[in-house]
C-alpha cells in the first residue's frame, strides 16, 4: 500500500472539513467570484463557513431536515454553498447535471425522492415550465433572484433569513453532529440518469478520498485553481472543490468553454484539473507555435535539463525557460492533473519538459472518485499511477498479456447503488472487492495502465482480445483523424472484425494541402492512409478491417467522453 508523502489532517465529515479550513485559513480567499459588473471579488473562508451555516439553518426552518435536496446549475460559488449546506447537516445532496433533458431531470427527482431543488436561472427555465409534472410539494430555490417570486424562494433571501435566525439564537443546524457513515451524496452517473444505478456515497467515503489524494499531491495555501469541468461530477467536485477547500486554495470559475483563454489570463491559476481534450487543445496550439521557432526542440531539451537540475536544489527556474508556454495557461501554472479518459503519454511527457508538472489519475464515481494517481515525486507518463494511500488494488482474470479486470478496496468505495441490491451485488465480490469493469495491467514497480473497458473488448473469431482504446489512441495521433470509435463488426462471412468509425479533421487536412477544399474521395483517401499507418503498428489480429467515415462529431458526455452507444 502506498505511503503518504505529506502529513494530512484527519476529518470524516464535510462539517469537520469546513470548520477546520475556516480555523486554519480564516480571512484568506476561498473563492474569487465575479460580481454583477464583472469585477473579481474575494470570498474568505470565514464568509464561506458562515454562509454555509446560514443556508443550512434556513433549510431546516423550511422543514427540510434530513431531506434529499437536488442542486443544479453552472459551476458557481452558490452551487458550492448549497452542496456544503446540505452535506454539513441538512440532509442528502443530489448533484444534478444541468444539461439533462427535462424527462431525465424529472426521473432523478422522483427516484431520489427529492423534496427541494436549488437551481440557477438557465436550469430554472427547464424545470419551471414543467412544474405540474414534478412531485407535489417540491421546494424551489432560485440562485439568481433577490426576492421571493411566489413560491419560488430566493437563495439570497434564505441566506439573510438564516443569518438572522442564528443571530436570534437558533442553534438547530449548529448543534447537528453529522453521521459520517450515512448516505450524504446521491449521484446519478453518466448514462444512468433516472434509472436504477444511482451511486450512494457517505461523508466518510469522500473525506477518506480527499485525505488520500492530499497525501500524494501537494497544494498550497494561496494558490489558485480554475474550475473547468461540470461540478456535479465527483472528479471536479472532490478534486477542484473539496480538496482545494482542504488546502487553502482560491477557487475561480470559468465563464464557459469559449472563455477559457480569457479566464486563464484573468485568474492566472496555479492548478488545473482537466480532461484530456482540454490539454490536447492547448498542446496543439503550443506545438504550432514551436514549429515556427527555429531550433525550438534543441532549446527545450537544454532548458528542461537545466530546470530539472535547479529544481533539485530548491530553485524553480522553469519560468525563465518556458515563460511563453506557461503564458498560454495564464502565466502561473504549476500543476495539471488529467483524468476521466486516457491521454497520449507524449503530451504528458512534453508538458513536464515545458516545466508544467502534468500527470494522470484514475477514478470512478463509485470510488469518490480517485483511487489511483501519479504523485508529485513519483510518476510515469503512460501510467495512471499507483494506488493512493488507503487503497488496495488487484487484477483478476488476467490473460496471457497480464491484462485483467481492475478491482479496488478502500474506505472511499461507495455504500452501494441506491435501491438496487442486485446491481450492488454484481460489482462487489464475496471478499468486498469492488470490480471496476476496467481492464488494466501493472508493471514491476506497481504502476497501473488502463487498457480499456471489459464491456468494450472485441473478441475476434479466432478468440483474440482486441482493446478498442488502444487502437483509438493510435488513430488519434493521425492528422486525418479528429474523433474516432473502434467497434466490433462482421464481415461477409459473419466473422468478427475490427471496425473504425472516424470523423475526419477536414480543417487540418485542408491546411496541409494548400488550404484548398478537398473532395470526399481525397478525404476518404487520407483517412484510409491513417488506418493503414495504424495497422502497420499492431499485430495482424488487431488490424482495422472496416472503416466508416462520419459526417458529424460523435455525441459526448459533459466530460467530453464519446458516448459509445451511438
Amino acid at each position: 500500500m502506498t505511503r503518504p508523502l505529506y502529513d494530512v489532517r484527519e476529518f470524516y465529515t464535510f462539517r469537520e472539513l469546513l470548520t477546520q479550513s475556516m480555523a486554519i485559513y480564516g480571512n484568506s480567499p476561498a473563492f474569487k467570484v465575479k460580481n454583477a459588473v464583472g469585477q473579481i471579488e474575494d470570498v474568505s473562508y470565514d464568509r464561506f463557513h458562515d454562509e454555509v451555516f446560514s443556508l443550512g439553518t434556513a433549510l431546516l426552518a423550511l422543514g427540510l431536515k434530513d431531506a434529499r435536496i437536488a442542486v443544479a446549475g453552472a459551476n458557481s460559488y452558490k452551487w458550492c454553498v448549497s452542496y456544503m449546506a446540505v452535506t454539513c447537516g441538512a440532509g442528502v445532496v443530489v448533484p444534478t447535471d444541468k444539461e439533462l433533458p427535462f424527462a431525465d431531470i424529472k426521473s432523478i427527482l422522483e427516484v431520489s425522492e427529492a423534496k427541494a431543488i436549488i437551481f440557477d436561472k438557465k436550469f430554472g427555465k427547464k424545470i419551471l415550465e414543467h412544474r405540474d409534472e414534478l412531485p407535489e410539494g417540491m421546494v424551489y430555490i432560485a440562485m439568481d433572484i433577490t426576492e421571493d417570486d411566489g413560491d419560488i424562494l430566493s437563495f439570497d433571501k434564505l441566506l439573510a433569513d438564516g443569518a438572522r435566525l442564528i443571530e436570534d439564537g437558533n442553534e438547530e443546524y449548529i448543534n447537528i453532529t453529522p453521521d459520517s457513515n450515512k448516505l450524504a451524496v446521491l449521484l446519478f452517473t453518466s448514462g444512468t440518469t433516472g434509472m436504477s444505478k444511482a451511486v450512494m456515497l457517505s461523508a466518510r467515503n469522500i473525506c477518506s478520498d480527499i485525505m488520500s489524494i492530499m497525501g500524494v499531491v501537494k497544494i498550497n495555501k494561496g494558490e489558485r485553481i480554475m474550475s473547468l469541468l461540470p461540478i456535479h461530477h465527483t472528479y471536479e467536485c472532490t478534486v477542484t472543490f473539496l480538496c482545494c477547500i482542504y488546502g487553502g486554495v482560491s477557487i475561480c470559475f470559468c465563464d464557459g468553454l469559449r472563455y477559457i483563454t480569457k479566464n486563464l489570463q484573468e485568474y492566472q491559476p496555479h492548478i488545473l484539473i482537466v480532461v484530456p481534450r482540454v490539454i490536447e487543445l492547448f498542446y496543439a496550439r503550443i506545438q504550432k507555435a514551436l514549429e515556427k521557432e527555429k531550433g525550438a526542440k534543441l532549446k527545450i531539451g537544454i532548458a528542461s535539463r537545466l530546470a530539472k537540475a535547479t529544481k533539485k536544489i530548491g530553485v524553480d527556474t522553469s519560468n525563465l525557460f518556458f515563460g511563453k508556454i506557461k503564458d498560454a495557461f495564464g502565466g502561473k501554472i504549476r500543476l495539471i492533473i488529467s483524468g476521466a479518459a486516457g491521454i497520449d503519454p507524449t503530451i504528458i511527457e512534453n508538458m513536464n519538459k515545458y516545466g508544467i508538472q502534468t500527470f494522470q489519475g484514475y477514478g470512478l464515481t463509485e470510488c469518490s472518485p480517485i483511487v489511483i494517481c501519479n504523485s508529485d515525486k513519483d510518476m510515469k507518463h503512460a501510467s495512471i499511477g499507483r494506488p493512493i494511500p488507503g487503497v488496495e488494488a488487484k487484477l483478476v482474470g488476467c490473460d496471457e498479456n497480464g491484462i485483467g479486470e481492475l478491482c479496488i478496496k478502500g474506505p472511499m468505495v461507495m455504500l452501494g447503488y441506491y435501491k438496487n441490491e442486485d446491481a450492488t451485488n454484481a460489482v462487489f465480490d464475496y471478499d468486498g472487492w469492488f470490480h471496476t469493469g476496467d481492464l488494466a495491467s501493472v508493471d514491476k514497480d506497481g504502476f497501473y495502465y488502463i487498457c480499456g473497458r471489459s464491456k468494450n473488448v472485441i473478441v475476434t473469431s479466432n478468440g483474440k482480445n482486441v482493446y478498442p482504446e488502444e487502437l483509438e489512441a493510435l488513430l488519434m495521433k493521425e492528422a486525418a483523424v479528429k474523433e474516432c470509435m473502434v467497434v466490433e463488426s462482421k464481415d461477409d462471412k459473419d466473422n468478427v472484425v475490427v471496425k473504425a468509425r472516424i470523423f475526419p479533421d477536414v480543417q487540418a487536412l485542408s491546411q496541409e494541402n494548400g488550404n484548398r477544399i478537398l473532395s470526399e474521395n481525397e478525404i476518404s483517401s487520407f483517412v484510409n492512409d491513417a488506418v493503414r499507418n495504424v495497422n502497420e503498428q499492431v499485430v495482424s489480429y488487431k488490424a482495422i478491417k472496416s472503416v466508416e467515415i462520419m459526417e458529424k462529431e460523435f455525441e459526448k458526455t459533459t466530460t467530453a467522453k464519446i458516448k459509445r452507444n451511438q
